[in-house]
């Protein structure tokens, strides 16, 4: 079991070569860390042991984990039970101070195998990479074993996976085996960003800015300042951003900003999931305080709440939530945030804005302007639903594909069309089009095509980052009752889309 000094984070590093795995941790330089080495993607195995022992010397690794993970536990090696052996008992005399080895190699070599790793600490580790099991027998079989700690990581194919793994530490998490338990995949980075709250002797990370090891893992740096998992506690109150692409929302680095700058106990965390079923049973289960909406599911979500904010009612679309003296609560800070952001370059009433999208966000901003005295026209894929929107706001529907005919004062982008991955995508042709503002809900590339479409047609553009923002500061004031520190927050949002844009 790891001492109370060692790292509670442990950056995994994968690479053909050793050069290229120390290349790899010094972007986490410094950073009071450790090292799980994934021998198993070397290509070369010559001279292991005093090269490896050499590369931990330079980096001045506190601890470090190896392991050599066989093709059919899910790793890259093809070799024999023999030759893993041999790799890691030359892991330890180079001096990394844990092995982690798969519980099937452990089955097939017996426990003489243990003592071949003597004197590193040995973790036997388990991995589902198709879903989550029941974790409890596996638990209890692994722990029998004579090793130092167990590690479970299984893939989360719903939400509520990340509830077994916290149900497991929550059982055993402090008994004298160490236990690290974990979902993998998007959609269980919850688990690994509370483990250590809900009693995990450690978790993983992968290098800053680069891709991970293991699917779902988040760059060590951001676990550590962004979520902060380190200084999470028995008081710390949760929240999230739920949606079908959480884990890509720039949601998390803005809102932890914020709960920091105003000294507010809370962590927020993406949800990702593509049933709303399934985040509602994950969020009932940590007690989430509140949550962000985004695709698919600010239409839906209406039926699962206690009580709905008469705008977002209206609207039919709520993107707010907060949990008080036991109820649901919704709302819609959309709205007001297209309001806020259109009225700096134009005067609404009287205004005509092209609405591109029929779903939530279209709906938030068609009754947003449609009150402040603008004509609406929309246009969408589904007309049906368009039209729809139009009789309840009393706007005008024109066919997709059909603006060449339009002169409007502003479109406003409420799609995914042009959010990464496919940057490349135009909701439409700008040049069939009369308009003098252009604005993007789309945040993530910050600069879209549509918007540098725009720009170089001259024309005045609003970025997806500062909607973002507004209708972020909004949520932060309903969940706290505090101002929202805007400014940090967009800086924030910028770093996020920085560090993105590097990985």
């Amino acid at each position: 079991m790891a001492k109370q000094n060692s790292p509670r984070i442990f950056v995994s590093l994968a690479a053909p070569t050793l050069s290229a795995l120390e290349a790899l941790a010094t972007h986490v330089a410094g950073v009071p860390v450790g090292y799980e080495l994934r021998l198993d993607h070397l290509q070369d195995f010559s001279q292991l042991e005093s090269q490896l022992h050499q590369m931990l010397v330079r980096l001045h690794s506190p601890q470090t984990i190896a392991t050599c993970r066989m093709t059919a536990a899910g790793g890259k090696f093809k070799g024999t039970l023999a030759d893993q052996a041999a790799i890691l008992s030359a892991a330890v005399r180079a001096g990394c101070q844990w092995i982690d080895i798969e519980i099937e190699s452990l089955q097939k070599g017996s426990q003489a195998l243990l003592k071949e790793l003597k004197p590193a600490k040995v973790i036997v580790s388990y991995h589902d990479f198709q879903r989550t099991p029941a974790l409890a027998s596996i638990y209890r079989r692994m722990a029998r074993l004579p090793v130092q700690a167990v590690k479970i990581a299984t893939t989360a194919r719903y939400l509520k996976d990340n509830l077994q793994h916290r149900r497991l530490l929550k059982a055993h998490g402090r008994e004298n085996v160490g236990l690290v338990a974990l979902a993998m995949g998007s959609s269980g980075i919850p688990s690994r960003l509370l483990s250590l709250l809900w009693g995990s002797e450690f978790t993983y990370a992968s290098p800053l800015n680069h891709a991970p090891a293991a699917a779902g893992q988040v760059p060590a740096e951001v676990m550590r300042s962004i979520y902060r998992v380190e200084r999470l506690d028995s008081r710390t109150h949760l929240y999230g951003v739920l949606g079908s692409h959480a884990s890509l929302s720039l949601s998390p680095a803005m809102q932890n900003a914020a709960f920091q700058a105003k000294h507010v106990n809370a962590v927020f965390l993406p949800c990702q999931t593509s049933k709303l079923a399934d985040f509602l049973a994950f969020a009932r289960g940590v007690e989430l305080q509140g949550f962000a909406i985004t695709m698919p599911f600010k239409r839906s979500i209406l039926k699962a709440l206690d009580w709905v904010d008469p705008l977002a009612q209206r609207i039919g679309a709520c993107n707010t939530v907060a949990l008080q003296h036991g109820k649901w609560l919704g709302w819609n800070t959309d709205a007001a945030a297209v309001v806020e952001v259109l009225t700096k370059r134009l005067r609404l009433s009287g205004s005509r804005i092209l609405i591109i999208g029929a779903g939530g966000a279209a709906r938030a901003a068609a009754y947003a302007v449609r009150a402040e005295g603008a004509q609406v026209v929309i246009a969408a894929r589904r007309e049906a639903t368009a039209r729809a929107l139009a009789r309840g706001v009393g706007a005008q529907v024109v066919p997709w594909d059909s603006e060449e005919s339009l002169e409007v004062d502003a479109v406003i982008n409420a799609t995914p069309v042009g959010m990464y991955p496919h940057v490349d995508n135009l909701p439409f042709d700008l040049a069939r089009l009369r308009v003098r503002v252009v604005f993007d809900m789309v945040y993530y590339p910050l600069g879209t095509r549509f918007l540098n479409e725009a720009r170089r047609r001259g024309l005045t553009t609003i970025s997806g980052l500062e909607m973002l923002v507004a209708q972020g500061a909004r949520q932060f004031e309903i969940w706290t009752g505090l101002s929202a520190p805007r400014a940090l927050m967009e800086q924030a949002v910028r770093a996020a889309l920085g560090h993105a844009s590097e990985g």
